[in-house]
């Protein structure tokens, strides 16, 4: 069923006119988002409130006889004065009010009323800002305009109409005016105003939904819960429980607020409108929601984000049966490009711990390298690439110590492959990233028939890629084994300066075909997801390492050849009389060098010597942290490797029991899939195709795999003997310090590009950091996400107290800043604006726009993530604290203090300012 004749079966289809109703709801140049957005959500089944509307036209043909005076007074705004610009609302506002509603336009609005609502029903009236041709309006994903405009609640029939005046009249409201001019919108003058009458939902429980967290835009949701109606939770008038729901697994945090008061309409006075009453008894204590409820609330909310396809900002109620109630879903307001996603959970196995400078250094190398040549290959122009080059470089972060991915980096530049939606969820599931860190903004294959033909490009490049994959990869194995020996001979006699030049060549070539191997991962992720679509769809029944299984056997990859190389001299080693026993003597807190030694000298035959060296020489790369810099390989410490096969001796391992096995499992494997599509001759041809495909991607993921081990492996050998020369000239203390330089500013002091002359110094910084960090057993979550200035955003424990008294509230828009404390009681106070002005308050609403926008930080008492507030600092960039219980009492009024809007800290420095 289509939108509209989904909207014609819930609601009378009518005419255009002065009333909109029907599938002219989806109207959004009349209507607004706002309204527009709760028409789709009706359509799709969700429970709205039926409505209707007064559209933007109607605005504009009734005021058009006073518009000369309202844009005479329009164009001599005066936004600097607070007073004047009161006067200046005030008189605009008085020239809407005493415009009449056309007669015709009040019979229309009573018809309707009666037709959709019946006429002793109550209604909500409501506003909604729509700019010159639906943009700049409220409710999109520009621009919120959150609370702007009026809103009036248990409405009769007989009041409809003044409040359909009063909302016209409150586009012109003095937060209205301000806001516009502060979001620098040509709304100012070309706006109009869509007032939707809607049934009143008798709340008993409501709440705000963000499906996404709305500080720092992570995944996760957050829902904040009050007693009464919705106006309490949005307005802050009502303490309100906090819940935090993980979405890798559900689980929720809650903060439970103590609620004294609920806002509904007051029994003993119907019809006066909404008051705050006192809430008794156990309720004052437990949370607003159950359980079941939270969860249902979240399900409706991930229904509402595949609707629009982004995350979103829901209104809701529950009334006294538990029925759910939707009276509002817009998108969150994110300043995405401020936002960074990160996330260790792939790479830490390649870069546990605390990372030197060099390995971070080579490996930012590395990437930038690897994947430049990678998009080269799905068709990127030179010239898009050269734009992206700062992405290029930063798709690694180096945070306290340790190394994560930026994933906001990678995002961006994937997107510019249109191929990129075909792959996005399993790039996303190779990186084991937690569905919190993945980005919000959907992917899909551009299909119109502007961007048809690029996306048919990219397709069949991508097809052919595929098809000439296999004979490339083996190219590439032979070009990197020549490369890598040439290199490798080359630096044997080479001074520093040509051992500098010899890893800048090496990087330029590899710059020119690595990419194949990510080429390889993007064949490798689609046919994985293939297959696992085709087991759940054919195989529902099938055990869960089935699919593992099929993937044992088949041609020998690198990683396996090193494994029985290593499995081969441990064998040798428990056939050699003595050598095991000698191994066990070992302290085993040491590497066994004394024993290596022996060995060496023939103590123990030829034969191990030999096949150590054989090892050493051609996996010599391949060893515990391989792409550590700072950590030593078997190449390098070949009692390593002897300690390794000890172990492997001990264990009984043998080569030919690795392969039965292997052999065994797939043997058993191919017979349970023939049983299980027995009769299905055909798709037992499609998985085994497809399974062979996995396999030979497999393994020459392997292959490269280990070409990147060497490449590295190259490095930590130049590094080190330029790390040696530069302690002989006195640059560094010790050769060793030489992994806590960039690798630029070691390649740099060597062919002129330095722009320090004092390594030493720098190392000596480095390296007390990096021993700090390694003795601290801090870490940073593996997914998380930051919102504008990295460093202030990280989830980071307590920085050590100022001096003074540390306050703590929500973080609700992020920033670190020292100002002057200016305590507000009443927003009509007269303040004088500065420079460093920390404006504290019990609670904020619209009308404190004008002081919220002269401030370097906002503290307030009330409120929540989701409020005017917190929205208002995000919007505006300003550092927020909410819910910071009794912050006018607590803080000073002229105190200094620093406030930190990510963590919500606030620390009263000095008392009173200097």
């Amino acid at each position: 069923m289509t939108i509209e004749n989904a909207l014609r079966a819930v609601r009378p289809a009518g005419r255009r006119g002065p009333v909109l109703r029907g599938r002219a709801l989806l109207d959004e140049a009349e209507v607004g988002p706002k309204f527009a957005r709760q028409a789709r959500m009706a359509s799709a089944g969700l429970p709205v409130p039926h409505f209707f509307c007064l559209p933007a036209s109607l605005f504009t043909r009734t005021l058009a006889p006073v518009r000369p005076r309202l844009l005479a007074i329009l164009r001599q705004l005066d936004q600097a004065d607070p007073d004047r610009l009161a006067e200046q609302s005030d008189a605009l506002r008085r020239l809407v009010l005493d415009v009449p509603v056309p007669p015709s336009v009040a019979r229309a609005v009573h018809r309707a009323y009666d037709e959709v609502f019946g006429p002793h029903a109550v209604v909500s009236v409501r506003s909604s800002m729509v700019g010159p041709r639906g943009r700049a309006a409220e409710d999109s994903a520009e621009d919120a305009f959150a609370g702007i405009g009026e809103s009036f609640l248990y409405v009769t029939r007989d009041q409809v109409l003044e409040r359909v005046r009063e909302c016209w009249a409150s586009g012109f409201g003095t937060r209205a005016l301000l806001y516009r001019a502060a979001r620098s919108t040509a709304a100012t003058e070309d706006f109009a105003v869509c007032v939707g009458v809607q049934h009143m939902v008798f709340g008993r429980r409501s709440f705000v939904l963000f499906t996404c967290d709305p500080l720092t835009g992570a995944r996760d949701r957050v829902l904040a819960a009050g007693l009464g109606i919705g106006e309490g939770v949005v307005q802050e008038k009502v303490p309100v429980d906090h819940h935090f729901i993980d979405r890798r697994t559900g689980a929720v945090r809650s903060v439970v607020a103590h609620k004294t008061e609920r806002m509904e309409e007051d029994p003993a006075r119907p019809g006066s409108g909404p008051r705050l009453l006192p809430v008794h008894g156990r309720e004052r204590d437990e949370p607003a929601l159950t359980d079941g409820q939270i969860r249902h609330i979240t399900d409706v909310g991930d229904r509402l984000e595949r609707l629009f396809g982004c995350p979103q900002d829901i209104e809701g109620t529950l009334t006294e049966d538990g029925a759910l109630h939707i009276l509002q879903a817009r998108p969150v307001v994110l300043d995405l490009g401020g936002q960074r996603l990160w996330s260790n959970a792939n790479i830490t196995e390649s870069y546990p711990g605390v990372t030197t400078a060099l390995t971070y250094s080579f490996a930012q190398r590395f990437y930038r390298e690897d994947f430049h040549d990678f998009y080269r290959r799905l068709g990127v122009s030179p010239a898009v690439l050269a734009r992206h080059e700062n992405d290029l470089r930063s798709m690694l972060g180096l945070l306290n110590g340790r190394v994560y991915y930026s994933l906001s980096a990678w995002y961006a530049l994937h997107r510019l492959s249109p191929t990129f939606p075909l792959w996005r969820a399993s790039f996303e599931r190779m990186m084991g990233m937690s569905p919190a860190v993945t980005d919000v903004r959907p992917d899909r294959l551009a299909t119109s028939p502007g961007r048809l033909p690029e996306t048919a490009a990219a397709l069949l490049r991508l097809a052919w890629l595929r098809a000439v994959h296999v004979p490339a990869a083996r190219s590439f194995d032979r070009w990197w084994q020549q490369t890598i020996a040439r290199h490798r001979e080359a630096a044997r006699t080479a001074d520093p300066l040509h051992l500098a030049q010899l890893m800048r060549s090496l990087w330029r070539e590899a710059g020119e075909r690595w990419g194949l191997t990510l080429v390889n991962d993007v064949l490798l992720q689609t046919t994985e997801t293939a297959v696992m679509r085709l087991f759940s769809r054919w195989l529902p029944g099938a055990d869960a390492g089935l699919h593992s299984d099929l993937l044992c056997g088949g041609e020998e990859n690198r990683s396996v050849t090193i494994l029985m190389s290593l499995v081969d001299l441990a064998e040798r080693i428990r056939a050699t009389p003595g050598l095991l026993d000698a191994l066990a003597d070992e302290d085993p807190g040491k590497p066994p060098e004394e024993l290596l030694r022996r060995i060496e000298d023939g103590a123990f035959g030829t034969d191990i010597a030999d096949r150590m060296r054989a090892h050493g020489a051609a996996h010599g790369d391949r060893g515990l942290q391989e792409l550590k810099l700072e950590v030593p390989v078997p190449r390098e410490q070949p009692s390593q490797l002897l300690r390794l096969a000890g172990e492997y001796a001990r264990s009984g391992l043998t080569r030919e029991h690795l392969r039965g096995r292997e052999t065994a499992t797939r043997r058993a494997a191919e017979e349970r899939l023939r049983t299980l599509l027995a009769g299905h001759p055909v798709r037992r041809r499609v998985l085994r195709t497809l399974l062979a495909q996995q396999r030979r991607y497999i393994n020459i993921r392997e292959n490269t795999r280990y070409s990147r081990s060497e490449l590295f492996g190259f490095g930590r050998q130049i590094y080190r003997r330029l790390g040696t020369e530069l302690a002989a000239r006195g640059a560094l203390d010790a050769a060793e310090d030489v992994v806590h330089l960039t690798e630029e500013e070691i390649l740099g002091h060597f062919d002129g590009g330095a722009v320090t002359d004092d390594l030493r110094g720098l190392a000596r910084l480095r390296r007390a950091e990096h021993l700090s960090r390694a003795t601290l057993d801090v870490e940073l979550p593996a997914d998380f996400a930051t919102m504008g200035p990295v460093r202030d955003g990280l989830p980071t424990p307590e920085r050590d107290a100022q001096p003074g008294s540390r306050l703590r509230g929500l973080g609700s828009s992020g920033g670190v800043v020292r100002g002057t404390a200016r305590v507000v009681i009443d927003p009509h106070q007269r303040v004088d604006p500065t420079d460093d002005l920390i404006l504290v308050a019990r609670e904020t609403d619209p009308g404190w726009l004008f002081l919220m926008l002269s401030a370097r930080g906002i503290v307030v008492e009330r409120g929540t993530l989701l409020s005017h507030t917190a929205i208002s600092g995000r919007k505006f960039g300003i550092p927020t604290v909410v819910a910071l219980p009794g912050a006018t009492r607590r803080i000073p009024d002229g105190a200094r203090v620093e406030m930190d809007g990510a963590t919500g800290t606030v620390t009263i420095l000095d008392e009173v300012a200097e």
